[in-house]
């Protein structure tokens, strides 16, 4: 799989103008927006890391999690995806034309991914809740292996809410906070969500009261220590307020997790596109790597065999950027 298999180039261009206009929206408010702490271990101490399109960066001392501060306000957020041009855009044109491709090489591998999780770990069927539920493209094809007597989506957004609706699936149009269940989850799963929320300690908390005790957790975000992200830092795509505001690893994301009751018992980043993407910029001319010797070689001399191999490392040893979490409510 490579990234413009699933963020086609010729649509990107306009996605991006689109991101630009959202961001200027957001902007005329930046006076009102908000200073945090770190949103894993709540560390007050931190140092400046960067600025980008308006937003700033920080870089927690204690525990390094990147995270934006000061952030736009909850309700500020909450307009932001209820208007955001670009998030139409991708749901009504990205998304639809991609979604065969992402079937095949994201949600299909995901669902027995998660399937298989749940089996090592101890969990025989019941009900899994995927919070965030997008497309459905993951629950749908969850419900296709059968492992799961229930599968419910939770995805607040009309469109993709009915898109869910569309593949047969059961759907809770709310927001997480919001949802109540006549008996609690096996299993959730939730994928990319939380580097958008404003405080995700308190979502964490309410999976907790969603699942079973001895239930497990299953998400994914960007990992900050993971390739790409360390190479490109400020010139990734994925550096991207307010859409973005925190970027854990996986030893942050132990932190939150244990603060929100939660025991990690697994982490994985089985990422393919680290190299992909750094290699997508160097060809753009937007980043360069001829002061850096080894990656030079590796990202520009050598051939596509040894940037495989390079990239099975990162996987292996949880430095590619895509970041699974494993963990049981205590």
């Amino acid at each position: 799989m490579k990234e413009t298999d699933i963020r086609p180039a010729d649509l990107i261009e306009l996605s991006k103008k689109l991101y630009a206009e959202d961001i200027r929206k957001i902007l005329v408010a930046k006076n009102d927006f908000v200073r945090v702490d770190c949103p894993a271990c709540e560390s007050a101490h931190s140092h400046f890391a960067f600025e980008k399109s308006g937003f700033s960066y920080e870089r927690c001392v204690d525990c390094r999690t990147l995270y934006v501060s000061p952030r736009p306000t909850m309700e500020m957020l909450g307009e932001h995806y209820q208007t955001s041009l670009m998030y139409d855009y991708w749901s009504e044109n990205i998304y639809p034309v991609s979604e065969d491709v992402r079937r095949k090489s994201i949600f299909a591998p995901r669902a027995l991914r998660a399937v298989e999780l749940c089996k090592q770990h101890g969990l025989n069927g019941g009900l899994i809740l995927d919070i965030g539920a997008g497309f459905g493209t993951f629950l749908q094809e969850v419900d296709r292996i059968g492992f799961f007597e229930k599968c419910l989506a939770v995805e607040p957004t009309p469109k993709l809410a009915e898109a869910c609706r569309k593949k047969g699936l059961f759907v809770l149009e709310e927001l997480a906070e919001n949802v109540k269940l006549d008996s609690p989850a096996d299993v959730i799963t939730n994928f990319e969500l939380i580097e958008h929320l404003f405080r995700p300690v308190e979502f964490l908390e309410q999976c907790h009261r969603l699942l079973k005790p001895g239930g497990l957790l299953l998400l994914t975000t960007p990992n900050i220590l993971g390739f790409d992200l360390l190479v490109l830092g400020a010139a990734s795509d994925n550096i991207a307020a307010p859409n973005h505001i925190n970027y854990f690893h996986p030893g942050s994301l132990r932190i939150i997790m244990k603060r929100a009751g939660f025991e990690v018992i697994e982490t994985l980043t089985p990422g393919e596109l680290d190299v992909d993407i750094v290699q997508n910029k160097i060809r753009a001319g937007e980043f360069q790597v001829t002061d850096q010797p080894f990656l030079q070689e590796i990202l520009v001399e050598r051939g596509d065999s040894i940037k495989r191999e390079f990239q099975r490392f990162l996987a292996e040893n949880q430095m590619s950027s895509h970041l699974w979490v494993v963990a049981r409510r205590i």
